[in-house]
């Protein structure tokens, strides 16, 4: 499985898709691209708690550098993540049409943020280290004082989930409409993430993390196998149920995207392995866990298929919707789930980052080649192997974010779906 499986760029220039890429918009945004970098000396993308929105847990145990606090610290935030990944799509359409949803992604990032760190003052007890044969030697298991610990979340209810949340949200702005749609499937995905960590991984994110045994690819597979509501795939041109994700996943006719299973693995590998400090870490059972999320693959990672990667390749004149699916989404009519427009957006998307991707490699590369300074190169050659589809994916989202803000962008496409 390499992430999400789409074909190549002529299938999205076929009959069947009603998207198509505009090669010389990707050649101009990718030479636009890979100047910025140049002019940098970096491609600049947003660290994981630069804004502020995501738990660290940063004030857990806080000072403390004793391994099983690292660890406990990692197990924590790793849950965060689970949890907001899995209830992180579609904020509309709301109970009353007329008044626009405030909520962004950042405004439930932040929420689940303050709930992570409602115990981070008290030192709790009954957090579990423990030996399981499953797991190596060691197991890492949330108190039961954290409200996003496998066992709180596989029995919380809706009512609980939304009275969790909203307490929050409300604080943020009180001229603001907040409302969580469709919460009782959020608190359905939520209980079978906590009973999926608890029955098939011993109640430890780290544990299932470090199955994967450091590969960004195979922990996708294991979020797939563990928690079906993380299975986004489409066959036979319509979309799939998860129980028929087994024998659909062998058919040359299934596309899979699997984006919040993907945003997942990049969000554990931001906050806990790609720019994770070295400590003192002597016990190799506690090594073991403590590097585990540092993928080493996670160029087989694709981009992250919503709403506003495409949208803003668009607005670049990357991507190009044919007549009648561009009044569509100007006019914010919505679209089938699974239906041939969105799938045509979704893979157009996938595979014009891919495309990206090399263009803006071949640049810096080339500029490589024509240097004789030998820090330059290695500087460079370091700049290139920055650029993946996962990071371009974080650069397009946070200039999107920036655009929108601006009331720069053209409406994005509106699917009803747990996928995005």
């Amino acid at each position: 499985m390499d992430g999400a499986q789409t074909g190549n760029d002529e299938s999205q220039s076929s009959k069947n898709c009603t998207v198509t890429i505009n090669h010389d918009g990707l050649d101009h945004f990718a030479m636009e691209i890979s100047n910025t970098i140049l002019a940098n000396k970096s491609f600049h993308v947003s660290e994981w708690d630069a804004d502020g929105w995501h738990y660290t847990g940063k004030n857990y145990r806080s000072g403390s550098n004793n391994e099983f606090d690292v660890l406990m610290r990692m197990e924590r935030v790793a849950m965060y993540i689970l949890t907001m990944d899995a209830i992180n799509f579609c904020f509309w359409p709301t109970s009353n049409a007329n008044v626009k949803n405030s909520l962004e992604y950042e405004h439930l990032a932040v929420a689940l943020r303050k709930v992570a760190e409602l115990d981070d003052v008290e030192y709790d007890t009954d957090s579990n280290l423990g030996c399981n044969s499953g797991c190596g030697s060691i197991i890492i298991q949330s108190s039961s004082s954290y409200t996003l610990s496998p066992r709180t979340l596989s029995t919380l209810t809706a009512k609980q989930l939304e009275d969790m949340l909203m307490q929050h949200l409300t604080l943020l702005d009180g001229n603001l409409h907040f409302e969580i749609p469709d919460i009782c499937i959020r608190c359905q995905l939520l209980n079978e993430l906590g009973k999926g960590i608890l029955d098939h991984h011993s109640g430890s994110a780290l544990c299932m993390i470090q199955k994967a045994n450091r590969s960004a690819d195979e922990l996708v597979n294991i979020i797939m196998q563990t928690f079906p509501g993380f299975r986004d795939f489409v066959s036979d041109g319509g979309i799939s149920q998860s129980s028929e994700w087994e024998a659909a996943k062998e058919l040359s006719s299934t596309i899979h995207f699997y984006k919040r299973a993907q945003i997942a693995v990049a969000d554990i590998w931001a906050a806990l392995g790609r720019n994770q400090s070295i400590l003192p870490i002597t016990s190799a059972a506690f090594s073991k866990f403590y590097t585990c999320c540092q993928f080493t693959d996670m160029a087989r990672i694709t981009t992250f298929p919503d709403y506003r990667v495409p949208q803003i390749l668009r607005h670049v004149n990357v991507l190009k919707y044919v007549d009648d699916l561009a009044q569509k989404v100007d006019k914010e009519i919505e679209l089938e789930k699974g239906c041939r427009d969105e799938i045509s957006i979704r893979a157009g998307t996938v595979v014009a980052v891919d495309n990206l991707v090399l263009k803006v490699k071949e640049r810096i590369l080339t500029i490589v080649s024509q240097s004789d300074e030998e820090e330059e190169k290695k500087d460079l050659l370091s700049l290139a192997d920055d650029v993946s589809s996962v990071t371009l994916d974080w650069y397009l989202w946070q200039q999107g974010e920036k655009l929108d803000r601006e009331n720069l962008l053209e409406s994005h496409h509106r699917v009803r779906t747990t996928f995005y």
